[in-house]
This record gives C-alpha cells, sequence and structure tokens, in this order.
C-alpha cells in the first residue's frame, strides 16, 4: 500500500516522539526516506554552530506588521531555516532516545544459549539460538510483566502475579510457573514444565496447557495436547527432541542452531517428523531428519537445498 505525505508526516511524528520503533517506521517509509532522515538525526547530533556574525532576532518577525513579515522571514537564509528544524529535530530525537534507553534487548547468534535474570529479581529467562527478547523498564516498575519474543525461549517464574510472553503469532500468559514458548512464522508452540499457562493465538483462539502438557498452532488451530515428563527442555541441553512436527519448525530449528540458509524447493512444509538430533553435529542431523521423510537434500557451504 502507498503511503501518502499526510500518513508519513504521522508516522515521522511518531517516530520522533518514540511511540514507535525506528523498525516500524521503516515499515511505512522507503528505504531512500528512512535513510535520509536517520542521515540528519545523525548530523543534528554533530552539529556545532559556525562563527558567522549575523545573527537571527526573532522579534523582527514578532514585531513586525502582518504586511512586512512575509519581507522579513524572505530575508531569512536557508542556513536559519535548517538550523531551525535541526533543532527542532533534536528535541523530538531526545525524547526519541531517552524512551528508547527504557528498552532492554537480549538477542542469541546461531547456535547460542543465554541466560538472563528478569528484572522482578526471581525470574529467569533461557533464550534459545537465534532469538530475541525485550521488555520496557517502566512496565515491569508497574508490575506489568511483559516480554516480547521472536524465535523461542525458556521461562521460570515463581513469583505470583501476570507475565505475559508476546510474540507475532500470539500471547502466552503464566501465574507462577515453568513454560517454553516458542514462535515460528504462522505457528505458536506452548510447553508448561510447571503450574499452568494460557496460550492464545493471534486469531484469539485459546488453549490452557497443565504441568506436562504441550501444544501447537499450525494451520489455524491447536493441536491435541501432548503428555510429556522432562524437567527442562532438552535443547538446553545437547540435542532437540521432535514429536510430530511439521519440517517448517524442524527446518527453523537447523536455522537457528546451525545458521543455515536453506532453499525449500517444492517440499510439503506441513508434513510431520518425530525425532532427535544432535545440536553440534549437522551431518548427523541431516541424515536422522530428511531420509525418513523421502526428501533429497545437498548442502552447499551454509546453503541447503531441498527436493522431493
Amino acid at each position: 500500500m502507498k503511503t501518502n505525505h499526510t500518513d508519513k508526516d504521522a508516522i515521522l511524528t511518531q517516530w520522533l516522539n518514540g511511540d514507535i520503533s525506528a523498525d516500524e517506521a521503516s515499515k511505512h517509509l522507503s528505504r531512500e526516506e528512512f535513510l535520509k532522515y536517520t542521515q540528519i538525526l545523525t548530523e543534528v547530533d554533530q552539529w556545532v554552530p559556525d562563527q558567522d556574525t549575523e545573527i537571527f532576532d526573532p522579534r523582527l518577525v514578532l514585531d513586525s506588521p502582518k504586511k512586512s513579515k512575509s519581507k522579513v522571514i524572505s530575508l531569512l537564509s536557508w542556513k536559519y531555516i535548517s538550523v531551525a528544524a535541526a533543532i527542532i529535530l533534536a528535541i523530538f530525537v531526545g525524547q526519541s532516545v531517552w524512551k528508547s534507553s527504557l528498552i532492554i534487548e537480549h538477542q542469541t547468534a546461531y547456535g547460542e544459549i543465554k541466560t538472563v535474570d528478569l528484572p522482578d529479581g526471581s525470574s529467569k529467562m533461557i533464550l534459545s539460538a537465534n532469538s530475541i527478547a525485550s521488555w520496557s523498564k517502566s512496565d515491569w516498575k508497574k508490575g506489568k510483566r511483559k516480554i516480547t519474543l521472536t524465535g523461542k525461549a525458556y521461562f521460570d517464574v515463581p513469583q505470583e502475579g501476570e507475565f505475559d510472553v508476546v510474540t507475532s503469532e500470539g500471547t502466552v500468559s503464566v501465574l507462577g510457573t515453568r513454560f517454553v514458548v516458542h514462535q515460528v512464522d504462522q505457528a505458536l508452540h506452548a510447553t508448561c514444565y510447571q503450574g499452568r499457562v494460557r496460550a492464545t493465538a493471534k486469531s484469539n483462539k485459546s488453549i490452557v496447557l497443565d504441568k506436562g502438557e504441550s501444544s501447537l498452532f499450525f494451520n489455524g488451530k491447536w493441536d491435541p495436547k501432548k503428555l510429556f515428563d522432562a524437567a527442562l527442555p532438552d535443547w538446553i541441553k545437547d540435542h532437540i527432541s521432535f514429536d510430530n512436527t511439521p519440517i517448517k519448525i524442524v527446518l527453523s530449528e537447523l536455522e537457528s542452531n546451525y545458521g543455515l540458509s536453506i532453499n525449500y524447493g517444492s517440499i510439503n512444509l506441513a508434513r510431520r517428523f518425530t525425532g532427535s538430533i544432535p545440536k553440534e553435529d549437522l551431518d548427523q542431523a541431516l541424515k536422522i531428519i530428511f531420509p525418513t521423510l523421502g526428501i533429497s537434500y545437498r548442502l552447499d557451504g551454509k546453503t541447503l537445498y531441498l527436493s522431493e
């Protein structure tokens, strides 16, 4: 959809006010516009006034008769106009930077796992490979414990009170529990290790899971609950297990843990796989997954080519 000038003005204002992130602003602006505004903001921080002896007195405009104001304004050089614009931008940018400093973000690389102590002093998060988690300091200070997640993470939340994990595919809400949230494009997997969680897909379809239960939201519906008996997710250790899991999610795990770029070809991504693969032996992992599904594969550097 094409964004008109009015929309762009609104997006720019929201960005400068800190109401939306730079990433969100970039979705509504062309690449050239986004880079231009980013460059302006960068240059404002580096601007140093010159020693020009000519000084603009705003009273010349404010005190002049209405008819002469346009004449006075016409005498203003573009230098003063650009300086004034830079100052206004600097004010807005200051607010934006101040607000962005309230956002805490943690990110993992391919094959990396990271343990993070959460701000309430008692909760913990283990962030899986190739994942991003962030939260607002101000929200947590107000007692609103909410984390935005892209990827997968394990949460240990012993303290009572609301705790939400928000993903692009839905939200998992808990009350004193241990659980895993795994978000993949068009899929949401929730696993409860202790206590109880309510998982709600973005379509507002919900499921409640008790200790030892898991479910996957895929193709517009929640799978029947599956029972398991484990104290911790296996991916924290040395392998990853799948139980009737869509191949799309299996491939996402390969990408995250081995840093692969996958060419899917024409394979059916809704097919299911059951099995366990190592986290540090790519050749063995490929031999376990694809022959059982009748899928041919070829690894060229970090690119995996698939075909049926």
